[in-house]
This record gives C-alpha cells, structure tokens and sequence, in this order.
C-alpha cells in the first residue's frame, strides 16, 4: 500500500497573496466562547498540501502551497494564534541533500480558526531562472516550505507554544518513506528562557524530508524558549535501504549556531565534533545503508548565559525489534549502547549493526572510561527527562490500487523536557 499526502487536494479556503491575511471567516462554527483563559490543545500541527511550482507571467517562478491549520486554543481568543510560513530555496543538493541558502520569503498570517491558506510566493527574476533551469527532481528537493504555528498565553506576551510542519516540494508529491515517525514535544520545565540547537546524527530526515525537519527544536538567535514553553514537531529516522548511513552532525544549522554562544562550554563542542568524535567517523568509514543502522539525533539545552548547558542524543526506533531490545521507543545513546553488549559482553551486535555500535560508544563511551569513548551527551546545571506521551494521529491518503481513501495514521508521542539541575550521573542517560 502506497501513503500519499494528499492535503493538498482540499479545497483551499482563502488565498494569501498578500503578507499578512486574517482568518476570520475560518472560525470553527458553533463553537461556544472559552471562560477565563483558553485551553491549549496538543497535537494539531500544520497540514502541508502539495507544493507547486509554476512559471508565470514575466518567466518569473511562483511556488503555492495550501496549509491547513487547526485552532490550538478553545473558543475564540482574539489575536492569540499566528503562524509565519517560510519559503526556502536550497543553493544546491551534497550528497543528495539540500544545503546552503539561495532565497527566502516569509509570509505571516494571524489565526481566528481552523481552515487552510493558499500561500503564494513570487521568485525574484534572477532566482526564477535558476530554479526553473535545474531538472525536476533537483528542483523537488531544493524547495521547501516550514510552517510555525504560534501560540500567545495573552496579549502583549511573547509565543509560549510552537507547533512546526515543514516538507520538501519532493515530498510533498512522494510516498511515505521506510523509517519510524515520532511526535515530539519539547517543553522547558525550568523558570528561566532556555536556548536550544538541534542535530541530526544518522539516518535521520531532516530539512523537511518526508515532513520531517530538526531545525523546528533549534531555537531563533534572541528568541530562547520561555519558561513553560513547548514545541512541537515530527521527526523521521531512516530504515530505508537506499539511504546511506552518513554521520551528519556538525553540518546543520544547529551545530553552526552552538559556536556562536557566548559561555556556552565551547569546550564540550569543540570536543564533540573534532576530538571525541573520532571513533564515530572511523566506524561510518564501514557504514552502509540505513536499514541496518540506528536512527540518532541530539539536542543541546542551554541558558541564556550559558553556565548551565545539557546535551543529550536520541534514537527512534520501532515498536519492536530483533533482538537485544531496548525498553522504550525513543531510548537514549546510552540506553541503546547498554543492548548492544559493548565492549563484546553477549552475544551478536545487538538490534543495531556493529558500526551503529562504535557510534553509540563514541556518543556516551567516555562516561565509563573507554579509552577513546567519548563526552558528547552530559549534563552541566540542566538535564532532560523523557515522558511518554497519548499516541498522536493525523489524517493521510493512501491509494489501495483503485482508489484514494482518506484514513488515520498514528505516530508514537514523547516529550522531552529540559530540567535545572544536573543529574547524578552527569549526563541524562
């Protein structure tokens, strides 16, 4: 069975050409006024139709998108929901993926409802032949389009949730991947802003790839996640055999970012990506195809000062695997390493292939005294917490061979939360 995204198709409500555009006419009918202060509502994110791309009047290039937006607070608090959708254009593709920055375009719209827009953006002469003069399928991966839906507590405050949807114009025509889908939350459960960065490590979509795009947990420079704050997004890790397992980290926006705080232990960076990092690149040198290897991202927490920063690294895995299982779905590199009987304890490779091993143990090795282990998950004045969270669904299409049916799909939900204080164990395995 093939799962296309086929939100595109819905009819669209409004049509945005301008920047900003109300929608009030998009207000849920019947809905009875919220008493006192509104009710959030998890979950919900933003519905990223099918991206188009046409050559209009003047050859100039113009990408459409619809978005369909769910109201995030009960009844119908006024100027409260926003969202900020942003056409990105890739320089070029490396090693298949998007990367640099060719053009970008924002268009902000304030939320009084559930509905969907039609946002339309007009390339620049220069950009629309360029664009237009690269083939169809690079053209598909260098566009893409993120959506952050934005929730105030009241008026004159600044965004404390944030729900983000991003995806490539490739994907938004594609079948679902082979690989693991979970629904993150990230909340800050200190009382002071917290800034935060967001890595792929291995076999991991991000950049709006099959919906799924880390940079939604990397925090604005000058806009840190406030107390109480969340943010909600997909992440997608790889399990297809034509991926190639690659380590990624260092070359993101986040990692770019980390260098760029002031106090931030420059320390802890600097040996995560060019000492400690060493036994990971010697075993990707064996890495082969993402179906055998773990799916890894990190996420780095700090203060606002940077005296206290908490830098922690994930898997997303299956429900169920072969053998050596961990006992989450979304367990740390440490707890991953404990199933894969390091330092040759047990028998076989555990769930993942050996090479996932030698990554793992260049993450987290350090923390029990391996000679070239490494240091790159610790905890220094804040640590993470991981809480399982109601399954999250969303509405997809699938084509059964004859016909297109609309069904609900369900994505594994967990929240990670950012806490003050280090842990016992130095880092938040």
């Amino acid at each position: 069975m093939i799962r296309l995204r086929l939100q595109g198709s819905r009819p669209a409500l409004v049509c945005a050409a301008a920047v900003t555009v109300l929608l009030a006419s998009l207000a849920v009918a019947g809905a009875a006024s919220a008493k006192g202060s509104p009710d959030f509502r998890r979950g919900h994110l933003p519905s990223i139709g099918e991206i188009k791309l046409a050559k209009v009047k003047g050859g100039r290039a113009e990408v459409s998108v619809p978005v369909t937006y769910t109201q995030a607070l009960s009844g119908h608090p006024k100027g409260l929901e926003s969202s900020e959708v942003t056409l990105f254009v890739a320089a070029g593709l490396k090693d298949g993926r998007a990367a640099g920055g060719k053009f970008r375009r924002i268009h902000r719209h304030t939320i009084l409802g559930s509905g969907t827009i039609l946002d339309r953006f007009r390339l620049d002469p220069q950009v629309s032949r360029w664009l237009l003069g690269r083939s169809k399928k690079e053209r598909g991966r260098l566009v893409r389009v993120d959506v952050r839906h934005r929730v105030r507590p009241d008026r004159g405050s600044r965004p404390l949730h944030e729900k983000d949807a991003s995806l490539t114009m490739a994907s938004s025509h594609q079948a679902r991947p082979q690989g693991e889908t979970e629904f993150l939350v990230m909340k800050n459960d200190t009382g002071m802003p917290i800034k935060t960065a967001s890595e792929p490590d291995l076999c991991m979509y991000t950049n709006g790839e099959f919906g799924s795009n880390l940079q939604a947990f990397t925090t604005a420079p000058g806009a840190p996640l406030p107390p109480g704050g969340t943010v909600e997004a997909l992440v997608q890790g790889s399990a297809n055999l034509l991926d190639s397992a690659k380590y990624e980290a260092g070359s993101g926006k986040g990692a770019g970012e980390w260098f760029d705080w002031e106090g931030v232990a420059a320390e802890l960076i600097l040996d995560a990506a060019e000492i400690e990092a060493t036994p990971i690149f010697a075993a990707i040198d064996l890495a082969e195809h993402c179906t055998t290897n773990a799916s890894i991202f990190q996420i780095l927490a700090a203060s606002e000062s940077g005296e206290a920063a908490s830098m922690q690294s994930w898997l997303v895995t299956s429900e169920t695997c072969r053998r050596g299982c961990v006992s989450v779905n979304l367990p740390t590199a440490f707890e991953a390493l404990g199933v894969q009987n390091w330092n040759g304890g047990g028998e076989g490779p555990g769930e993942w292939a050996e090479n996932s091993t030698d990554v793992l143990e260049g993450l987290v090795g350090g923390w029990a005294g391996t000679p070239h282990g490494g240091k790159i998950v610790q905890d220094q004045g804040l640590h993470w917490e991981r809480r399982q969270l109601p399954e999250q669904t969303e509405e997809v299409t699938v084509f059964d061979g004859e016909a297109f049916e609309a069904e609900e799909a369900s994505h594994l939900a967990w929240e990670l939360s950012i806490h003050e204080g280090s842990s016992s164990a130095g880092f938040s395995g």
